[in-house]
């Protein structure tokens, strides 16, 4: 759940410094990285260990499988946020249609990563297919950015640059959305011994 907060901290931090154009909120994303890499490392290993010690089965097992699985999910998130940092200063000039859109991506994929890491704590299925619902939306918003992008009529000599890299972060909102809902699949199979990977 620590490492958890890191990576929502990371993803609430990144939208700032993308929307709000916050450098100082870079930065803090940047210094959390090793944080991250440091609780993937202790966390798979712990697993291992417990693994190799008590051969745990049925629900401890299914536990211990999902935690090394969202460990990696995390640690992905927050590569991603990392990433959008980059494209703080490139994106100053885009217009208020493809923001919109980056700015709703945004807040619904930090509300996903709020909203898996609870249904994880908790054991809440309801919380985890709400995560699932939301990737939809997100998915839809991610193709809105082209359609913007379309209509975009600026003749300035950076209005490529900006397009690619505006798409590069509604992409990189798009796999923190599928890592979100990847941990909620996770949740489900650890709670229900179901596995809906591919199924919804």
């Amino acid at each position: 759940m620590e490492m958890g907060k890191t990576t929502e901290e990371m993803v609430a931090l990144s939208s700032a410094a993308l929307i709000d154009k916050d450098t100082s909120a870079m930065e803090r994303v940047l210094a959390h990285e090793a944080n991250l890499d440091r609780f993937q490392l202790e966390i798979d290993g712990e697993a291992v260990r417990l693994i190799t010690i008590y051969t745990p089965i049925a629900k401890d097992l299914r536990f211990l499988l999902m935690v090394t699985r969202i460990n990696a999910e995390l640690e992905r998130i927050g590569d991603q946020a990392v990433n959008n940092c980059e494209y703080v200063q490139t994106l100053s000039a885009v217009g208020p249609g493809p923001m919109g859109d980056i700015s709703k991506m945004s807040e619904i994929t930090r509300g996903m990563v709020r909203n898996a890491l609870d249904a994880f704590d908790q054991e809440d299925i309801g919380k985890a297919e709400l995560v699932l619902e939301c990737d939809d939306e997100v998915d839809q918003l991610y193709n809105q950015t082209f359609s913007d992008l379309l209509e975009d009529t600026a003749d300035d000599d950076d209005r490529l640059s900006r397009s690619m890299n505006l798409i590069l972060v509604a992409r990189s909102l798009e796999r923190i959305a599928d890592h979100a809902t990847n941990i909620c699949e996770e949740v489900i199979y650890m709670v229900n011994s179901e596995d809906i990977r591919h199924k919804h």
